[in-house]
């Protein structure tokens, strides 16, 4: 059985409670395998969590079913996690820290005291990325020629082809991308061997 997993995706839990929505996938680009997705829900408390795809029982283009029951989703990875940074840390750090400040609830006027900066960890496996929604499709070219809209997966989680909304306004066309053109995957893009020409030459899908 192919399973679809794609962004916006509702995300449901075995016992049918609405979880949130697909945020990101995340890919092990070297086997093409799928190890995780990202739900997230919440407008001012936010929450987004980490979800083994083995937890997965079924994928399809609007919705994902879990194996796992509402109240165990608590106990999952957060996919982010923020914290202070101390001044050793903040000097071995190769991106920039977010300062934050806290006001003086009380005194004749205000006045801001610096906190240690926060940084954020995303919490995903080693050697994975995690694609943002609707990454570019770039071909051997170098050109960006459409945005990836899900992916297909086998019964194993693997990879066998990249569905892609090809081409601009007024001329998109979805396209079934085998996996074997697939020559890298980052967080923002999905690197094609295939020529523009190639791409377009592919049967749209129905």
């Amino acid at each position: 059985m192919e399973n679809r997993i794609k962004w916006g995706a509702r995300a449901v839990s075995s016992d049918g409670k609405d979880l949130g929505k697909v945020i990101r996938v995340v890919v092990h680009p070297k086997n093409n395998e799928v190890t995780h997705v990202v739900i997230e829900k919440g407008i001012f408390n936010r929450f987004a969590k980490l979800i083994p795809i083995a937890t997965v029982f079924f994928a399809a283009p609007d919705e994902v079913r879990l194996k796992i029951d509402s109240k165990n989703v608590e106990s999952l990875q957060d996919y982010e996690e923020t914290f202070f940074v101390t001044g050793e840390e903040i000097e071995n750090l190769e991106s920039g820290v977010t300062p934050v400040y806290w006001l003086r609830p009380v005194g004749d006027y205000a006045e801001l005291y610096p906190l240690p900066p926060l940084n954020t960890s995303i919490n995903v496996p080693k050697d994975t990325k995690s694609l943002e929604p609707g990454c570019d499709i770039v071909t051997v070219e170098d050109k960006a020629i459409g945005r990836v809209r899900s992916f297909v997966l086998n019964d194993e989680g693997k990879i066998t082809h990249v569905v892609g909304d090809i081409g601009g306004f007024g001329s998109k066309s979805r396209k079934l991308i085998p996996i074997d053109w697939v020559e890298d995957i980052d967080e923002a893009k999905v690197l094609v061997s295939a020529s523009a020409i190639m791409i377009e030459k592919l049967p749209e899908m129905e």
